[in-house]
């Protein structure tokens, strides 16, 4: 199997006896010596697009039985979906001290059912948020299927117990814009509210230099 370096580009062989049956993991790039999270081999053959999406997103019916009518937002409304339940309160506060308006759900189903339908600016989910790893969380795998149209406009954070909060390096490998550590609840307020900063910076100079170059 050939990866490259999320870094600085390099191909890196690895060979197939090499690679971990069914498990992701970390590879030491020789050239720049960044860890790169490899899980290219547990993605599926290229099914249909289509296919794909309904596979992901197929719930039961009872995932929506005591689903309340769904709220009615102004225009200018900022929606965060929040899927981190043991961190809801915290996540919660320095959310709606930043403005926004708060839904959930029940199930890594229902989340990635919710995403499909509705544009959240901003979304926060736990690394086992209904399933017991992330490679299993069927959410995690809409989030990387999600068309590059919506991606680029809503703001991804994912939580869990070994992350290094706001690392870039480590966010970009997991495809997220931030990662955060549970330990460190506590900074939510600053380290969201910088995170969330730094993408609209981002993504305003990409909109800009698109517009300059005729591709917008």
């Amino acid at each position: 199997m050939q990866v490259t370096c999320s870094q600085c580009s390099k191909a890196i062989n690895i060979p197939d006896e090499k690679v971990p049956k069914d498990q992701a993991f970390n590879l030491t790039c020789p050239a720049c010596k960044t860890k790169n999270r490899i899980d290219q081999h547990l993605k599926p053959e290229e099914p249909e697009e289509d296919d794909a999406m309904d596979t992901m997103l197929m719930v039961t019916d009872e995932a929506f039985e005591d689903e309340e009518t769904p709220p009615i937002y102004e225009e200018g409304d900022k929606v965060a979906l929040i899927m981190s339940p043991q961190n809801y309160d915290a996540l919660g506060e320095a959310l709606t001290a930043l403005g926004y308006k708060l839904e959930t759900s029940k199930t890594p189903e229902h989340g990635a059912h919710k995403l499909k339908f509705f544009h959240y600016h901003v979304v926060v989910f736990h690394e086992r948020f209904g399933c017991d790893s992330l490679e299993e969380s069927s959410l995690y795998k809409y989030v990387l299927n999600m068309p590059m149209s919506t991606r680029r406009k809503t703001f991804i954070a994912l939580v869990g117990a070994e992350f290094k909060s706001t690392d870039n390096m480590e966010a970009f490998a997991y495809s997220v814009n931030q990662v955060i550590n549970e330990k460190d609840m506590d900074k939510l307020d600053v380290i969201l509210k910088k995170g969330i900063s730094d993408n609209e910076i981002f993504y305003r100079i990409y909109r800009e230099t698109m517009d300059v170059l005729g591709k917008v």
